[in-house]
Order: structure tokens, then sequence, then C-alpha cells
């Protein structure tokens, strides 16, 4: 395992691979953090082993599942929920073997997988995520290039929506007075920015009405949110947890959070997909952009702006830099 290249925080904590509903009767292949895995149901408990048969180190993804155990496809090893190979075909006695397992969770709908031997604590996860007199749902997204940080930062920024998402987002030249109230310690942190007017974009006026707040959440190491306001209380919520596939690709679990009304639960996840497709879209392309950068210098070189409000802390509580409580008051135009 290359855990020692990996924040901290992160190579000891917990990540989801999959959705739940994901995990039947076939194995499901993942990464995580440069380490194949194995997913499959065992007693229907999940199960998480790395991807490589001790045997002849063949991928246990392409075996079958079969009576609580995966079989290698190569020579029929079996390996039960715990790793152990508990059948060689054709054989009486069976080696003291196994495949490594790995802790895994089942939590909000996902599947959680740590690599440590000796995991971090669970995650307090936002009570949004499993909020019964709300409407939510999981957008199933697939692995794109783009480095961890740099992912959970991009969801939380508030200065690239003019440029990068304009009309949708943000109105580029239509800038106003926003009070901003930052909060941080050791467990994340939270920026309130309180809009005195109504927006002029195409999302918030469409899904919020009159937007009066938005709020950014950063919960290390890897999980952000996005709330937004309104005179009728909150509207929507955007919680993304990302999972680092590798150095350079992350897989995003995003769940959005509506409050009930009018429109029909179906109809509100088209809408919200729909809108946010080109969002999606226009971020990827940006930070492939950004990683293709880093890479071709060898290095990342970042400066800290005025407006960078949770890079810093990002890096450093996913190091494991304790973060002492702030608080700061600020002005932006947004």
């Amino acid at each position: 395992m290359n855990g020692d290249s990996w924040p901290c925080a992160l190579a000891s904590g917990w990540h989801p691979l999959a959705h739940a509903r994901e995990l039947g009767a076939r194995p499901l292949a993942r990464t995580l953090m440069d380490v194949p895995v194995v997913l499959f149901r065992s007693g229907g408990q999940a199960v998480a082993l790395v991807d490589r048969c001790p045997h002849r180190n063949v991928p246990l993804s392409c075996g079958q599942v079969r009576d609580g155990a995966i079989h290698c496809p190569y020579h029929g090893w079996a390996f039960d929920a715990g790793g152990r190979c508990v059948r060689v075909p054709g054989a009486e006695a069976v080696p003291d073997v196994a495949a490594r397992a790995l802790a895994v969770q089942e939590c909000a709908g996902l599947v959680w997988v740590s690599l440590a031997p000796i995991p971090a604590a669970f995650p307090g996860l936002p009570p949004v995520l499993d909020e019964p007199t709300r409407d939510g749902f999981w957008w199933p997204l697939p692995a794109s290039r783009a480095r961890v940080l740099d992912a959970i930062e991009n969801l939380l920024d508030p200065a690239h929506p003019h440029f990068l998402h304009p009309y949708l987002v943000r109105r580029p030249g239509a800038r106003r007075a926003v009070r901003v109230r930052f909060t941080s310690d050791e467990r994340g942190g939270e920026a309130r920015y309180d809009e005195a007017e109504a927006s002029l974009a195409w999302l918030p006026q469409l899904f919020e009405g009159r937007r009066t707040t938005v709020v950014g959440r950063y919960l290390a190491p890897s999980i952000a949110q996005l709330a937004f306001d309104s005179d009728a209380g909150s509207t929507l919520t955007l919680t993304v947890i990302f999972t680092p596939e590798s150095q350079e690709r992350t897989r995003p679990f995003a769940h959005f959070s509506t409050r009930r009304g009018l429109l029909p639960a179906w109809l509100k996840r088209w809408l919200l997909i729909a809108f946010h497709r080109p969002v999606l879209h226009q971020d990827r392309v940006m930070l492939a952009r950004q990683a293709a950068t880093i890479e071709r210098f060898g290095e990342a070189a970042f400066s800290v702006g005025p407006m960078d409000l949770f890079g810093p802390l990002i890096w450093r509580l996913a190091n494991g830099r304790a973060s002492s409580a702030q608080q700061r008051e600020l002005q932006f135009w947004l």
C-alpha cells in the first residue's frame, strides 16, 4: 500500500466507493488511492478486498461470487468475506493464504471503505443525507481527472462562477456586495454569504426563489456542501463526497436535498440534473486542465488570494495539521 504518498487524513479515512444498490450478484471493481478494490456481498453484508488473488495475482473482480465467496477466474480459488482462502478446486488441502480484507461500512446509501490497518473514526455525516421530511437523491457520477483536494475547493470557491459558469450560477458584470462570515476549527469550516438582493443567474432563480443566504461547508477530510436559503427557509442543499481514486482521478458522490413543495420529486430530480450537468462539465474541464498543468510543471505552486477562504483550510486539515478555531467577517462582491 502507498498510503505514505497521501495526506494522512485521507490515508486513514473512510471513502465511499459505490452506491449500496450497486452491490449485487457480481463483483464490483473500484480503485481507492491507487489501490484496486473489489466489492461484493456475502450473506447480505458488503465486503471489500484488495483486488488481487494471492495465488497468481489475477483480479478477483473478474471472477464470480457464489455461496458468499468470491472465486478467482484463473484457477477457481475461493475467498470468503474475511479474504481467507476456503477452497482450491481439484485439491483437498487449502493453503493458509488470504486476500487482504479492508474495513467496510454501509451508511447513507453508500459503501465506505478504508485502506488503513486501523481506520480513523467514521465521519459524522450531514443529517440532510437522510432527512425524511425532504426530497433527496444521489446523482451517480463517474470519476474524472481532478486532484481530490482541488476538487473539494472548487465546489466551495466563490470566485470562479462569474468566469466558468456565467449566467448559470453567477451573472458576469453584475456583482453585488455580500457580507461573508467565515468560521473554522479542527473539524472543518463554514462560510455564510448573506445576499441582500435577488440573484440574477438562471439556476438560483429557478430553484431558490428569493435567495437570502448561501452557506458553504467543509467537513474534513473530503466532504463539501452548499446550502441555499430563501425567505421561506432551506430550499436546496448539495452535498458532495469526494473519493480519491488516484493522485489525479477523483470520483464525486453528489446528493441533492430539496424542500418539499408543489413540484414532484421526480421532476425536481430531472431539472436539477439537467441544469447542473453543464456546470459539472465546465468544472471537470477546468480541473483536468489544472491537473495537467501541475503535472507538466512537476508540482503545484499555489498563491493564496483574499477570496480563498477554504483552500488553505482544506490543505491543512487533510494533512493532519490542527486548525485553531477562527472567525472572520469580510465583504465580497459576487
